[in-house]
């Protein structure tokens, strides 16, 4: 298997600093939880109407770019999304578009006809594109973006790596990232895939600063869904390392494995990033970002619960519990 970006890149770890008071920790958590987004479809966006009443006005939320839906669903997605005070962003998946007349048209759609100012750029996972365009980069060369003057741009990141893309490919769409944001006057950011250990990244994000990253980075975090429904999603999104974790975890700790089961809770990432930001003062972590896999209200209400402070540090872990 090819060597993930950490892998390959990340210096020697430092020597482990003291561990920070609980407070400064806390403090972090709840800092980094603020403002965070979420991701709802366009067919469970029709069939809720309203969203959870835990998720702020102006919450960024994500439409994500669902096999099957067109682009009138993603379109009326974002205008009732934005009816209701939020603020919506439509996936672009580059491989999904035929070309770039029809991205044009397409961002286009999305401007004119439902307002929307921010968008998440993904290559997008058909093995086989369906014309002429097949990764991020291609989009942002095209100069469109810059055209239809969106103020706020979202990029893929892949601490774990993706099945779909090698490792060499995303360490050189990173940079055009980088170059692209430098010569841009939208607010251009990282959303990482979800992972269920902070570890990986952790190292990813320094591995990345080293080599030249300057966007913030946005950690990508699974919802509030079952155990098997997780595994499944990790499974086709390449997820590696960190089902590793999790099965681990489950064999060494039989009885946390059957809690993390019956409702995952990512506390263990929240807690390792933002000690990695009191760590390091130069870490781009900025936010979290939810995949909730169906579980959009018990998702909103966990994070909710975290950016307000209800919730104490669990002694001897790097979790976290609601309270």
């Amino acid at each position: 298997m090819t060597a993930t970006l950490a892998q390959r890149k990340c210096p020697q770890s430092p020597p482990v600093p003291p561990e920070e008071p609980t407070a400064d920790v806390k403090a972090e958590v709840m800092r980094l939880m603020q403002d965070f987004s979420i991701e709802v479809t366009p067919g469970e966006l029709a069939r809720l109407k309203i969203l959870p009443a835990d998720l702020p006005p102006g919450s960024r939320v994500y439409i994500p770019w669902v096999p099957g839906i067109r682009l009138e669903q993603t379109v009326e997605a974002a205008t009732h999304l934005k009816a209701l005070g939020m603020t919506p962003v439509p996936h672009i998946a580059a491989r999904s578009v035929p070309d770039v007349a029809a991205l044009d048209t397409l961002l286009a759609s999305l401007r004119k006809d439902a307002g929307v100012q921010q968008v998440m750029l993904i290559a997008g996972s058909k093995p086989v594109p369906v014309g002429s365009l097949d990764s991020s980069p291609q989009v942002l060369n095209s100069g469109l973006l810059k055209r239809h003057q969106f103020t706020g741009l979202s990029l893929a990141a892949h601490p774990e790596g993706s099945p779909d893309i090698n490792t060499k490919a995303l360490e050189a769409a990173l940079q055009v990232k980088n170059a692209f944001a430098r010569t841009s006057s939208a607010q251009v950011r990282l959303v990482t895939q979800f992972c269920f250990d902070g570890a990986p990244v952790v190292a990813w994000e320094r591995a990345a600063r080293i080599t030249g990253n300057r966007l913030p980075v946005h950690v990508g975090l699974a919802g509030m869904a079952s155990l098997p429904t997780l595994l499944r999603y990790a499974q086709s999104c390449g997820v590696g390392a960190s089902m590793q974790f999790l099965t681990g975890q489950g064999l060494r700790q039989g009885l946390r494995l059957l809690r993390v089961a019956a409702q995952m809770e990512p506390g263990n990432i929240v807690v390792a990033v933002a000690r990695a930001r009191l760590q390091d003062p130069g870490s781009l972590f900025e936010r979290f970002h939810f995949f909730p896999f169906g579980a959009l209200g018990p998702t909103v209400a966990w994070a909710a619960a975290v950016a307000r402070g209800q919730f104490t540090l669990e002694d001897g872990s790097d979790g976290l519990t609601v309270t």
